[in-house]
């Protein structure tokens, strides 16, 4: 019944949006990373911490967004089932994909 014809968009969804959350993660990541090499040391550390900041309030918000808004939208329009099952799906991709990468980061070091 949990999986069920009426269930199984939600938890493709839940996919969909782990694998954004994932996507963007890794791209801001990338960005972070890379801020000393952009600009070879000719901005001042605040700058580098300003829009360090920036980067970490606009993730928040994005995954925020990504994981939480559409289960909340759909608990509130009564269709409470859908909205639970999306949001332990995408939690659960979640969980999945930083096993994967911690396995990942593993067996790389041994």
């Amino acid at each position: 019944m949990l999986f069920s014809r009426d269930y199984r968009r939600p938890f493709w969804l839940g996919f969909a949006h782990a694998l954004l959350v994932v996507v963007y993660v890794l791209f801001v990541t990338l960005i972070s990373l890379q801020l000393k090499y952009l600009y070879q040391g000719e901005i001042a550390p605040l700058i580098q911490m300003a829009v360090g900041f920036f980067l970490v309030i606009l993730s928040a918000a994005m995954c925020g967004w990504l994981i939480f808004f559409e289960p909340i939208k759909s608990i509130l329009q009564q269709h409470f089932k859908a909205g639970t099952v999306m949001l332990l799906s995408t939690i659960g991709w979640l969980f999945v994909f930083l096993t994967v990468f911690i396995m990942g980061l593993v067996m790389t070091m041994a």
